[in-house]
């Protein structure tokens, strides 16, 4: 009788994990969905990405179509939001086991990331024979060099656009740790100046 009752609890406790979870797959979805239907493609994408990892056969089908057409689209967007020429503003990372270097300048043209110090090209990334795409890490849009793993993320403080180069995994296979307190903060006066504090490195529109 003892063994039937902790089978049971046993069975029950793992039919409750699976109700809680599907729920929650339910919410990236329907959250999901809003992000599309407000035109917030990456960030629709993003959870297509969460979703399609999941078990729930139907729902992470629908997840591999959405991120199969999604996914080109989101390419050329965010292509299209870097393109041009950028200037280093702050640089707070080191260089140490990368093979990307925060050079002076970096350039985005035709289907390519330049890295130049001056006039001088220390290394490029061709986006035609490596695509940003998704990684688990980092979400999308990500750029995989060998074990390496970098998010690359736009943004405007003040009038002015950013673009951010984050090193999540470094050429050794190493995870990166960062730590960023500001989402926290509770009072939000507090919370909207500590996010104009930039905490990582960052380029600048030229």
């Amino acid at each position: 009788m003892k063994y039937i009752l902790v089978m049971f609890f046993f069975i029950l406790s793992i039919s409750i994990r699976a109700q809680k979870n599907l729920e929650i797959i339910k919410d990236y979805e329907k959250k999901a969905l809003n992000y599309e239907s407000e035109g917030q493609l990456l960030e629709a994408l993003n959870y297509y990405y969460i979703i399609s990892k999941q078990d729930t056969l139907n729902i992470r089908k629908n997840a591999l179509k959405k991120i199969e057409l999604l996914l080109p689209k989101c390419r050329e967007l965010f292509y299209n939001e870097i393109k041009g020429k950028w200037k280093l503003k702050k640089k707070l990372d080191l260089d140490y086991y990368s093979n990307i270097k925060y050079t002076n300048f970096i350039q985005v043209e035709n289907n390519r990331i330049i890295f130049k110090n001056n006039k001088e090209i220390v290394s490029e990334i061709n986006l035609e024979s490596n695509p940003f795409s998704y990684n688990h890490f980092a979400g999308f849009p990500s750029l995989k060099l060998d074990k390496e793993i970098w998010y690359f993320s736009t943004r405007i403080v003040n009038g002015q656009k950013r673009l951010i180069l984050r090193k999540q995994i470094d050429k050794n296979g190493n995870l990166i740790g960062r730590l960023d307190h500001r989402g926290i903060i509770r009072d939000n006066r507090k919370r909207k100046k500590a996010l104009k504090k930039e905490i990582d490195t960052y380029y600048i529109k030229r």
